[in-house]
């Protein structure tokens, strides 16, 4: 990290130090931030107290891989899928259609749906009985 940051003061790119104008200080930093990230070991079986917490975190990891693959899709799918909802009266006066943060939460529901329609498949790649859900 120091390293990219010695980079960045001593190369900066139109007089400004922000890093995503200075690709290499960018690349050191990041590096050495998950390297630094990677040395600590937190105790995580506190979770399994919680009940709803434990069984979101498990959703998650059994389906990581869906989720992963269909992010940028449900993104993306959002966009036209917003615009359409721009055609109703009642959503135009109703939803913030025109906010970031809508549009997150439409991908997020697409991201769900991909999960229940293909998310088993992680289960037969893992040569587990396929579910909806783990």
């Amino acid at each position: 990290m120091g390293v990219g940051g010695w980079w960045a003061f001593a190369h900066p790119s139109d007089g400004t130090y922000d890093l995503n104008e200075i690709p290499l200080a960018q690349a050191l930093w990041s590096v050495g931030f998950v390297l630094l990230l990677l040395r600590f070991r937190p105790r995580m079986d506190w979770i399994r107290r919680y009940r709803p917490l434990d069984r979101t975190v498990t959703i998650f990891n059994s389906r990581a891989v869906t989720i992963y693959l269909r992010h940028e899709i449900a993104l993306v799918l959002s966009v036209p899928l917003i615009d359409s909802m721009w055609q109703v009266r009642a959503f135009e006066l109703s939803l913030p259609l025109d906010s970031t943060w809508f549009q997150f939460g439409v991908a997020r529901v697409l991201i769900a749906v991909a999960v229940l329609l293909v998310g088993w498949v992680e289960d037969i790649a893992a040569k587990k009985p396929p579910r909806l859900l783990p």
